[in-house]
């Protein structure tokens, strides 16, 4: 894919962003597009086409929270599972993610973090070789996200980002070790997206990784999330990282919904 103009012109904006002030440090995220209960099937595929898994992402209210579950299976033999719990009043807060890649019975790579604590733990495996992390995070509710928490942040930002306001987050980052590092969201043109049978202009949203000192080690990709309609927009696809920033870059497009689940209830209290 070429750059535009108004696509260089953008990477260049994001680039001097932290010397110039460009990027706005947002509050917490105004919840504008409240989520319910939904599902739908996922194609993970490479930048260029070729099919790698197929995946499903299902969430669902329960009590005052909104739960997140996505799972990949890929054809050679791994499965992804992500969860995430959100509090959606009264505004969009993560307060845990969980990211798994396993083969078989056996898990390859793990990550969490409670947002609520600011513990973040991993656990990488290589062969013979396992790492375990511990870190103790700073998190600042509202404007903290990591994994599909930044595809509900960017949907809610949106109506700003059409605008032409680029706006500061942070991330929780996996180098492989747990990390804080400030991202910056910024819409940068749009995206021709293939589903199914039709193609669709989608707005393309550019969230650019800033890792400090990080940098000199680590190369952290941009990621891009694709998403149609105003009231409220939808999620269409995405590109970038599988989860560490050394990952094959994939694509993630949206196949189809599906039927939504029950709402849950959270049990009675206790008295």
């Amino acid at each position: 894919m070429g750059q535009t103009p108004h696509r260089r012109r953008g990477l260049l904006l994001l680039g001097l962003g932290l010397m110039l002030g460009l990027a706005t440090p947002a509050g917490a995220v105004e919840l504008r597009f409240p989520e319910r209960n939904a599902a739908r099937k996922l194609q993970v595929s490479t930048p260029q086409g070729q099919p790698l898994a197929d995946g499903t992402l299902t969430s669902w209210i329960e009590g005052e929270q909104l739960h997140v579950v996505l799972t990949y299976d890929y054809a050679d033999g791994r499965r992804i599972e992500e969860s995430s719990v959100f509090r959606q009043q009264p505004e969009l807060i993560q307060e845990r993610w969980t990211w798994r890649e396993r083969r078989g019975e056996k898990t390859t790579r793990q990550f969490t973090m409670d947002f609520n604590t600011g513990r973040a733990t991993g656990l990488t495996r290589k062969g013979d070789k396992t790492r375990r992390y511990n870190e103790q995070l700073k998190v600042e509710p509202g404007r903290t996200f990591a994994g599909v928490g930044f595809v509900l942040a960017a949907k809610n930002l949106l109506p700003q980002l059409r605008q032409g306001e680029d706006v500061e987050l942070q991330a929780i980052a996996m180098t492989p070790k747990p990390r804080k590092a400030k991202v910056k969201l910024s819409r940068e043109g749009t995206e021709s997206v293939t589903l199914g049978a039709k193609t669709v202009t989608a707005d393309r949203v550019v969230i650019h990784p800033e890792i400090g000192i990080a940098a000199l080690v680590v190369n952290a990709p941009d990621n891009e999330l694709y998403f149609v309609g105003a009231e409220p927009p939808v999620m269409v696809g995405g590109m970038g990282p599988l989860l560490e920033p050394g990952d094959p870059v994939v694509r993630i497009l949206v196949v189809q919904p599906q039927r939504a689940p029950a709402a849950r209830q959270a049990p009675p209290r206790k008295r």
